[in-house]
C-alpha cells in the first residue's frame, strides 16, 4: 500500500507540474514549431497525446522563419500544408487556439480544415473576425484581408452529434488540415507564418482564456487590449490602469515555467524593430540568446500611440513624442539586465557629430522627464540598418513596479530640469537642474533679468531659487569643453490663460480630447471637469463621445485657480457608431444608426470565443440611440444589420 501511493505521488507531482499554454492543463493536442525535430516531416505533439503531425512529402513542407524572434513555420501557399489525425465527430465542445501571420491580403485562404467530419466539420480561414491583431479594436472592415500578426480561438459550443459513423473508440476517420481547404470552399492555401496550435476538448472559463491569450500575446508580442496579461500563476503583467495612457504595441520579455515560456527578446509584430529589448544582449533569434533570469519574472511594455517625431527644443535635447512604460513583475527582486534597440529610420536622418541619442528613464513612471529620477542612459553605437544600442539598460531598478522611458535627441552635455513657476501667491520661480550627461566638474552660467550666476559644481543637481518674473539663458560647460545652452522663462501666473481650444464637432465614433495641463506647470494641480449632460472627471485630460459644454476648473497647490469651458457639438451623419468604445464593465455603451429611411435593425453580441450572449431587435425607425452594458470584461464582437448594410464592431469591456 505505501508503494503504491509513493507512486501515486509522483504521478500526481508530475501532472501538477506539466507544462501548458498559460498553465491551463487539458491541451488535446499542441503543436510548437522546433526546427531540430526528427525526423524531419513529423512534428512534435508536445500535449502528450502523440498525434503523428506530419508533412506528407518533403514538397508539402513548410521552410522555418521566425515571428517575434520565435520559430514558425513559414507556408508558401502552393504546395505547403500539414495533416494529422483528430477525432472530430465525438466532441461536443472545442476550444481551438492559433497564433499566425497572412501574407495574402488579396485571397481568402485556409488555416485549418478537416475531413470526414460529417455534420462536425471544423474550418478556420484568415478573414475570420474572432481574433487579436493589434489594430482592428473598433469598426471591422470585413472585405479587406490584413496581413498582421495575430491569434485567436475558434470555439463550438455543446452540440452533440446526432449519429457517429467513422469513430470506433477512441480512433476515426477524420483528419485536421493545417493550410490547406479539404472543404469545398474555395479557398487558397496559406500564405504566410504559423509558428503554433493547441486545443482543448472542452471551454475554457474566460480567466482560463486570459491565461492563454496572455501567453500568445506575449510570446508573439501582439497586443491584447484592454484585457489584464495574467501570467500561468494568474499574476498580472500588464494590468487595466496600464491601458489608458499605454495602450499600444504591446510585449514584453518573460520566463513563465508552466507555460514553457523563455521569451528573452521581443518586438511589437505591429512595429518589427522599431523598438527591440534584449535579455543581456540581442541574438539573431530567442532559441540564440544566452540570457538567464529568474522563472516568474516578466518585463511587459506598451507605449502611448504618440507619433514617431521629435518634439521641440526643450533644455538642449528634443524628446521623442512617443513615450513607453515598462512593468516588471517578479518574485524574487532580481532585475534583467537588456540591450535596447531603437530604430531611427525615418525619424532622424543622421545623428550630427556634435550629438547622441539618449535613452531616458523616467523612475517616477510618471513620463514627466522633468525631475531628479531620470535616468539617462547614452547610445553606445548605430547599426547598419540604423538601429541605436543601449548597452545594460536596467529597468525598474527601484522595483516600484513601473518606469516609463522615451528617447532624445540632445547634446553631449544632457541635462533635465524643473520649473517650479510663481502662482497667485508666490511671485519668483526656482531652476532645478539636474545634468545627466558629460564630464563634471561643471561650469554653470545664469544671465538675464538683471542676474548673472557663475558656479563651477562638481554634483550634477543645481538649484537656483528666488528668480523673478522675466527670459533668461543658462550656459553648461563640461571638463571636456563640451558646451550647451538654452533659454527658458518665468512667468506671470496672472498671464496664464487657460485655453481649452476652440468648439467642437464630432464626427460618427469620434471623440474629442481636452487637455487642461498644457500652461499649468505645478504638477500637484487638482483637475475638476464637469458638463452639463452630467459628465465629471478629475483628470487633466478627457476623451469625451458626447455633446455637451465641457468646464474644466485647476486649482493649484496653494489654491490658486483657472477656469474654462468648451462646447462639444455631434454632426448628424448617416452610419452606425459605436461608443464609447473600450467601455468599464457594467457601464453603458451607445449603438447609433442614423438612416435616411425607416429601418429594421438585429443586432448580435458575442463574446471573444464566439458565443451568443445577447440579441437585440429593433424596427420602425430611421434613428436609433440603443444602449447596453455589458457585465464581464473582455472582447466581444458585435453585428449590427440594418435593412441597408452590415457592420461588425469589436467592443472592448475592461475591468
Amino acid at each position: 500500500m505505501k508503494k503504491t501511493f509513493t507512486i501515486l505521488s509522483v504521478l500526481l507531482a508530475c501532472a501538477s507540474n506539466a507544462q501548458s499554454p498559460g498553465g491551463v492543463g487539458g491541451t488535446s493536442v499542441w503543436y510548437k514549431t522546433n526546427s531540430l525535430q526528427m525526423p524531419s516531416l513529423l512534428y512534435q505533439d508536445y500535449s502528450g497525446n502523440q498525434h503523428q503531425i506530419q508533412a506528407l512529402t518533403g514538397a508539402n513542407q513548410p521552410t522555418y522563419s521566425l515571428l517575434n524572434y520565435n520559430e514558425c513555420l513559414n507556408f508558401d501557399g502552393t504546395d505547403d500544408f500539414l495533416k494529422f489525425p483528430f477525432v472530430i465527430e465525438t466532441i461536443d465542445k472545442l476550444n481551438f487556439f492559433t497564433a499566425y501571420q497572412n501574407k495574402n491580403s488579396t485571397l481568402e485562404s485556409a488555416l485549418f480544415t478537416t475531413d470526414n467530419t460529417d455534420e462536425k466539420e471544423l474550418f478556420y480561414s484568415t478573414k475570420n473576425v474572432f481574433r487579436y491583431n493589434n489594430e482592428q479594436i473598433n469598426y471591422i472592415n470585413t472585405s479587406i484581408i490584413d496581413t498582421l500578426a495575430s491569434f485567436s480561438l475558434y470555439s463550438k459550443f455543446g452540440t452533440p452529434s446526432t449519429k457517429i459513423t467513422k469513430v470506433i473508440g477512441k480512433t476515426g476517420l477524420s483528419s485536421m488540415y493545417i493550410g490547406k481547404d479539404e472543404g469545398n470552399h474555395q479557398w487558397k492555401n496559406f500564405t504566410g507564418k504559423l509558428p503554433e496550435f493547441f486545443a482543448y476538448r472542452k471551454i475554457l472559463t474566460l480567466n482560463e482564456r486570459n491565461r492563454v491569450n496572455s501567453y500568445l500575446a506575449v510570446k508573439y508580442a501582439i497586443t491584447m487590449p484592454y484585457t489584464e496579461y495574467l501570467s500561468s500563476k494568474n499574476k498580472k503583467i500588464w494590468k487595466q490602469d496600464d491601458f489608458n495612457d499605454y495602450p499600444a504595441n504591446i510585449t514584453g520579455i518573460a520566463r513563465d515555467g508552466y507555460s514553457d515560456l523563455y521569451q528573452k527578446q521581443a518586438t511589437s509584430s505591429s512595429e518589427q524593430k522599431r523598438l527591440v529589448i534584449a535579455a543581456k544582449k540581442l541574438a539573431i533569434d530567442n532559441k540564440s540568446n544566452d540570457a538567464q533570469f529568474p522563472d516568474q519574472s516578466f518585463l511587459i511594455w506598451g507605449d502611448n500611440k504618440k507619433p514617431l517625431e521629435l518634439d521641440v527644443d526643450t533644455f538642449g535635447y528634443r524628446l521623442l513624442k512617443r513615450k513607453w512604460k515598462a512593468r516588471f513583475t517578479t518574485e524574487n527582486s532580481q532585475t534583467i539586465p537588456t540591450e535596447v534597440v531603437f530604430s531611427i529610420k525615418d525619424i532622424i536622418a543622421q545623428i550630427p557629430a556634435d550629438k547622441k541619442l539618449w535613452l531616458l528613464v523616467d523612475r517616477t513612471g510618471q513620463g514627466n522627464f522633468n525631475s531628479a529620477n531620470i535616468e539617462a542612459y547614452a547610445m553606445d553605437h548605430v547599426d547598419n540598418n540604423q538601429g541605436v544600442h543601449f548597452k545594460d539598460v536596467v529597468f525598474d531598478q527601484d522595483l516600484s513596479g513601473t518606469d516609463v522611458f522615451s528617447f532624445a535627441l540632445g547634446n553631449k552635455i544632457l541635462s533635465t530640469y524643473q520649473i517650479t513657476q510663481p502662482t497667485c501667491t508666490t511671485t519668483s520661480g526656482t531652476l532645478n537642474l539636474n545634468i545627466k550627461g558629460g564630464k563634471a566638474p561643471f561650469n554653470v552660467a545664469l544671465t538675464g533679468n538683471g542676474t548673472s550666476q557663475n558656479i563651477t559644481v562638481q554634483i550634477s543637481q543645481v538649484s537656483f531659487p528666488n528668480l523673478t518674473i522675466g527670459n533668461y539663458h543658462l550656459n553648461i560647460t563640461d571638463a571636456d569643453n563640451n558646451v550647451t545652452g538654452y533659454d527658458f522663462t518665468v512667468n506671470d501666473f496672472s498671464t496664464i490663460n487657460l485655453d481649452l481650444g476652440p468648439d467642437v464637432a464630432l464626427s460618427s465614433g469620434n471623440s474629442a480630447q481636452f487637455d487642461a495641463s498644457t500652461q499649468i506647470a505645478d504638477p500637484n494641480a487638482v483637475y475638476t471637469w464637469t458638463s452639463d449632460n452630467g459628465f465629471t472627471s478629475s483628470s487633466a485630460t478627457i476623451n469625451v463621445y458626447e455633446p455637451g459644454e465641457y468646464t474644466v476648473t485647476v486649482k493649484t497647490s496653494d489654491n490658486c485657480t483657472k477656469k474654462d469651458t468648451v462646447k462639444v457639438t455631434r454632426k448628424k451623419e448617416n452610419g452606425i457608431v459605436i461608443y464609447p468604445n473600450p467601455v468599464p464593465k457594467g457601464q453603458p455603451f451607445t449603438i447609433r444608426i442614423i438612416s435616411d429611411k425607416i429601418e429594421t435593425v438585429d443586432i448580435k453580441i458575442h463574446d471573444g470565443s464566439g458565443r451568443l450572449v445577447k440579441t437585440i431587435q429593433d424596427k420602425g425607425k430611421d434613428y436609433y440611440e440603443i444602449k447596453d452594458t455589458l457585465p464581464a470584461e473582455g472582447v466581444y464582437l458585435i453585428i449590427v444589420k440594418t435593412s441597408s448594410e452590415i457592420k461588425v464592431f469589436k467592443l472592448i469591456v475592461k475591468n
